[in-house]
């Protein structure tokens, strides 16, 4: 094992929260397309690449430095009763995420960890994208944002 402990547990748990947020936006895009909302069932399904590919990138640097990647254990995905609930949902899943990413890119930056907060800084970035289209989305729906 090359890298600091720490940067490891943050890559670890990086995997974990990708694969759930792949494994929610899998579920909620069959209950969109159920509700015939084919449009909003491509969107989630192209949220499930992108989250397969933050996942592979936090694999490859677990592999390069020599660690094992593990998932973890995956939490629960939420699925949602209603569009809003659902766009809530995936909001609650960013904010986990940049929140996550924020912190290592932080841990990295101050042990002198450019590669990996280059990493870290790179996906937090499509991450705030994320949640920034989803609010653009439930503001369209008429939900008022606090």
């Amino acid at each position: 094992m090359k890298g600091h402990p720490r940067v490891i547990g943050y890559l670890q748990r990086a995997v974990s929260h990708e694969f759930s947020a792949a494994q929610q936006y899998v579920l909620q895009a069959a209950q969109a397309e159920s509700w015939g909302m084919q449009q909003l069932a491509a969107e989630l399904r192209q949220g499930v690449k992108e989250e397969l590919c933050h996942a592979e990138t936090f694999i490859r640097r677990l592999l390069a430095l020599g660690v094992t990647p593990r998932a973890g254990e995956l939490r629960a995905p939420g699925v949602g009763r209603s569009h809003e609930e659902m766009l809530r949902l995936g909001l609650a899943t960013e904010a986990e995420a940049i929140r996550l990413y924020g912190e290592a890119r932080w841990f990295c930056e101050r042990i002198g960890d450019e590669e990996n907060r280059e990493v870290f800084a790179r996906i937090l970035e499509d991450e705030e994208d994320h949640y920034q289209e989803l609010e653009r989305q439930l503001t369209a729906l008429g939900v008022k944002l606090a």
